[in-house]
């Protein structure tokens, strides 16, 4: 054996073994992260897929809720329309006018109130179809946090708030924070906004909210037609119970409808807000008709004659059975 052989021979065994232990070491490393990478991604699909899952269960029953307002699937909320009311108006305009001729002017209001309602039940129905195909929607702070009292040195302070107050994670609530020091997601009014995801219990008490609204908007219908009807056949008792009541709504001086427009002004500014507005007007026409006697056999049959000369083809047992049965539903559930 050469000097050279005996000198480097077994070193270079050595570093071939070594070199083949490495790339052994390495492929192995090498397998393993391939294995847990795919263990990842795995646990991502199966994740993915129960998201979407539970996604698609929740959208078809929300969808459900929606089909139960708009029956014919045609986007727009199922709701009497108010024309009649105005048919009726004007047939017996004259006869008004020899009673009152003021009367005229403020069954027009009522006319028109009724009509923004119907709209504004409209606006509030197609938010709450698009945030529920969206999965949320953008919510004001203004309520919850003042961003006015943070600074730049307080954003720890800050996301700590935001994630009490929206459940978001930290990634989320850190997000939201810089999103607001660089200006974006304001509202007109410079309040900062955030996407809140929809879950059960908003949509539930949203559509509980539209529900009581839709009922409100039959009950003063009816009560309107009532109204006209009990003022033309002489009827001054039910005429006048409905009529005080009407004007401690405001309906006769445009506050009423004001108030309905700005509701519809806001929609944009976060569904709960509106939400909150229209549950708190709500509340103010229940406390204000509440107590009015329900509509009885003959007036019932009075109101169904003046729709029958109008033609309309509003089917007035079917509309104050409605309220009836929705009346019922509200006293069984305690509300």
């Amino acid at each position: 054996m050469s000097i050279f052989n005996s000198i480097f021979g077994p070193n270079k065994e050595k570093l071939e073994k070594e070199k083949k232990e490495k790339e052994e070491l390495e492929r192995l490393e090498k397998e393993k992260r391939d294995r847990e990478e795919q263990e990842r991604l795995e646990i991502e699909k199966k994740e993915k897929e129960e998201l979407e899952r539970v996604t698609k269960e929740k959208k078809e029953k929300y969808m459900s809720l929606i089909s139960e307002l708009d029956k014919d699937n045609n986007w727009i909320i199922d709701l009497v329309q108010v024309d009649d009311y105005t048919k009726i108006l004007k047939k017996h305009q004259e006869k008004i006018i020899e009673i009152n001729r003021d009367y005229v002017q403020q069954f027009v209001q009522v006319s028109n109130y009724l009509k923004t309602k119907r709209n504004s039940l409209q606006s509030v129905f197609e938010i709450l179809v698009k945030t529920i195909n969206e999965g949320g929607t953008y919510t004001s702070f203004h309520e919850s946090i003042d961003f006015h009292n943070y600074s730049e040195n307080s954003k720890l302070s800050l996301m700590k708030k935001v994630k009490e107050v929206t459940g978001c994670d930290l990634q989320e609530s850190k997000d939201i924070v810089n999103d607001y020091f660089n200006n974006r997601k304001k509202d007109k009014n410079g309040n900062y906004k955030y996407f809140k995801t929809i879950d059960d219990e908003s949509v539930n008490t949203y559509f509980g909210i539209l529900n009581d609204d839709i009922h409100l908007y039959n009950v003063l219908l009816v009560y309107s037609f009532n109204m006209i009807e009990s003022l033309i056949n002489n009827d001054m008792i039910s005429f006048y119970e409905i009529y005080e009541r009407f004007d401690e709504l405001n309906m006769f001086d445009k506050k009423h409808e004001r108030d309905l427009i700005s509701q519809l002004d806001n929609l944009n500014e976060g569904l709960g807000d509106v939400m909150n507005q229209i549950e708190i007007m709500g509340q103010k026409i229940v406390s204000s008709i509440g107590d009015l006697s329900m509509i009885t056999e003959e007036s019932t049959l009075m109101i169904k004659e003046g729709l029958e000369s109008v033609e309309s083809s509003i089917n007035t047992n079917n509309l104050i059975n409605t309220i009836q049965t929705y009346q019922m539903y509200k006293l069984r559930k305690g509300n």
